[in-house]
């Protein structure tokens, strides 16, 4: 399967102002799958058909990024939170499950605060609060902030690396979340990253500790690319939490 390039799943929504890609698999309750920093939906090639297999399962290009529409102007997770919930009301779909990965659990953490009635349950894979050195790796912090460095030098010289320009500024600024915060989402939230994760198991652990329901788990000897690194095992994790929820425990 072609994912992120199937013409038969493919569609285009024009939301919040933004063409948006998206491909859907499967039926049942709908599923909000979101990709990383200058991923797309391809990135899931091991996660759609298992989950598919249980769920309506929504796709996305986020704005900048595969298929979607260039843009111009500042990202943000709160943005893509905006662009999500557009999307959901077009589809008019009142409330789905997310799963989102890195950027993607960010967005999930954002659209769980800032449209909670959309916000079935969330797992969230290698998200972060903020972006300093007790949330994230200080190499991954450096090299993030040389390749922004890099593509602002190179960005008179063409549009992907303008592009790369603004994802980068983004992973440097936001998220802008605290803890405190999360205490007023209400969804059942899995949080989980991996052992080896860019993420520190400390700060995975203090979102999952600062949300209600929340809980964790930390993927044993996977890094950030755990969905990639190990499928079925974090395939099994996500359904079991899942469906979990659909039974109400």
């Amino acid at each position: 399967m072609n994912y992120g390039q199937n013409a038969a799943a493919g569609q285009f929504a024009t939301v919040n102002g933004t063409r948006i890609y998206y491909e859907t698999y499967g039926q049942g309750e709908p599923l909000l799958l979101l990709h990383g920093n200058g991923e797309s939906i391809s990135s899931f090639r091991q996660q759609l058909a298992a989950l598919a297999r249980e769920y309506q399962v929504i796709a996305v290009d986020t704005r900048d990024q595969g298929q979607s529409a260039a843009t111009k102007g500042r990202l943000s997770y709160d943005l893509f939170a905006d662009d999500m919930h557009a999307l959901l009301e077009q589809l008019q779909l009142p409330a789905a499950h997310i799963v989102g990965w890195s950027d993607g659990g960010n967005t999930g953490l954002s659209m769980a605060l800032r449209y909670p009635a959309q916000v079935k349950s969330l797992v969230t894979m290698g998200a972060n609060l903020y972006a300093d050195t007790t949330a994230v790796d200080p190499k991954m912090l450096k090299e993030v902030r040389q390749g922004k460095l890099l593509f602002t030098a190179l960005s008179p010289f063409k549009k992907s690396f303008r592009r790369g320009r603004r994802l980068s500024t983004m992973l440097l600024k936001y998220p802008q979340m605290t803890p405190a915060q999360l205490r007023a989402i209400t969804a059942p939230v899995l949080v989980l990253a991996g052992e080896k994760d860019i993420i520190r198991e400390a700060h995975t652990r203090l979102i999952a500790r600062s949300i209600p329901r929340g809980e964790v788990v930390i993927l044993p000897g996977l890094t950030h690319y755990a969905p990639q690194e190990n499928g079925p095992l974090f395939n099994e994790t996500v359904l079991g939490f899942l469906r979990r929820q659909r039974l109400g425990q």
